[in-house]
């Protein structure tokens, strides 16, 4: 059987999930790959081949190089929408969401958050009276389909939009490891950036410092801080935490390889996602609206997560706190014993993400877009 051939675009900021395409793509028996990537996406890329990516400055020198591909994925389609009209007019396209409010349902900007994003305000007015965001952003109709990372937005979809139909369910979780470590200390990751405004580390930061655990801590901050003044946070709590709590922390972006290394090492992931958040001043909720990446981090590294219970329950094993008390309550009582019972938990949910079954239904799926009238 000929092989279908299949552009991959990535020009903006998602170029984790681009790793992980590749990593599925290339076990596919069906599938031919190629990655159009910006500079700045190349830069943080080290698990694809330099020959298998091409450089572009932007979507439209993409264009005259499509002679020959069956179809083409847009891994993250935020800006520049002018400039993939061509592409998905004259090949079969599939675009992945990360932001329903902005991306799908087409909502409006919420004036208050004007205000929380004060220091980027110039930089959004670009983007709306410059660019025409608001009104460009429905190039995306262009598309034959969208898809979404996670079960609860794809439930989403179904349950408010027309477009239900054009959507799939992008299932690219597979758990690659799974371990308990060896430890005398409870290793805790908080994976991602270092953020304000998708996590609620300032309840985090409170929490800490109180903290007296039954167990001793080891937190690794697993991103890059937002902030100079986050970085300071980060300082400060190590010399008020108790001397049963450690702290590592980066200045830096970490590569998506040293990234998993560590995540390898912990016995849990915290992962304080805050409800409500937005993107280009559109409200969006995570878990409805947003899926957080805090999800394939447990899933590909086999790890259980802490979450708040507003983030909706994935198909997975995970702990959950209703609000910082409990959540002080959770970390001050954690044992190697407590945690060594949870996993055993999540064995059956191990069987269901094997990367054959993730590999296989994805590659249906892309054959399935590329087959498509």
């Amino acid at each position: 059987m000929e092989k279908k051939k299949i552009a991959f675009i990535e020009l903006e900021t998602h170029s984790a999930l681009l790793e992980q395409w590749y990593l599925l793509l290339k076990e596919m028996q069906s599938v031919d790959f190629f990655f159009f990537v910006s500079p700045k996406v190349k830069s943080k890329i080290t698990a694809i081949p330099k020959d298998c990516m091409t450089l572009v400055q932007n979507a439209k020198e993409i264009e005259s190089k499509l002679a020959g591909f069956d179809a083409v994925v847009v891994n993250t389609f935020h800006r520049h929408f002018e400039q993939y009209q061509t592409i998905l007019e004259q090949k079969k396209g599939l675009v992945v969401l990360h932001n329903l409010n902005f991306s799908l349902f087409f909502k409006s900007v919420n004036l208050q958050n004007i205000w929380t994003e004060k220091a980027r305000l110039t930089y959004f007015l670009k983007l709306y009276f410059a660019e025409k965001i608001r009104s460009r952003r429905k190039a995306i109709l262009k598309a034959v389909g969208f898809g979404v990372l996670s079960q609860s937005l794809f439930d989403e979809v179904n349950s408010r939009s027309s477009l239900a139909a054009k959507t799939k369910l992008i299932q690219m979780n597979y758990c690659q490891s799974h371990s308990f470590p060896a430890s005398e200390v409870i290793n805790i990751v908080m994976p991602g950036n270092v953020s304000g405004k998708r996590k609620d580390i300032k309840s985090l930061f409170e929490v800490l410092p109180k903290l007296n655990p039954q167990s001793k801590l080891h937190f690794t901050f697993l991103g890059k801080p937002e902030s100079d003044e986050v970085l300071k946070q980060l300082e400060d709590l190590k010399q008020s935490c108790s001397d049963k709590i450690t702290i590592t922390h980066y200045h830096r972006f970490i590569p998506w390889e040293e990234y998993s290394g560590e995540i390898a090492k912990s016995h849990l992931l915290l992962c304080p996602i805050k409800n409500e958040t937005s993107f280009y001043l559109v409200d969006e909720i995570y878990g409805k609206t947003k899926v957080s990446g805090s999800e394939a981090d447990c899933i590909y590294n086999g790890k259980i997560g802490l979450f708040p219970t507003s983030y909706p329950k994935m198909n997975w094993h995970n702990l959950y706190y209703e609000n910082a008390s409990d959540l002080e309550a959770i970390l001050n009582n954690l044992t190697l014993g407590q945690l060594s019972s949870e996993y055993e938990k999540l064995q059956p949910y191990l069987k269901q993400y094997t990367f054959e079954s993730v590999k296989t239904h994805l590659e249906n799926q892309l054959l399935a877009l590329a087959n498509s009238k």
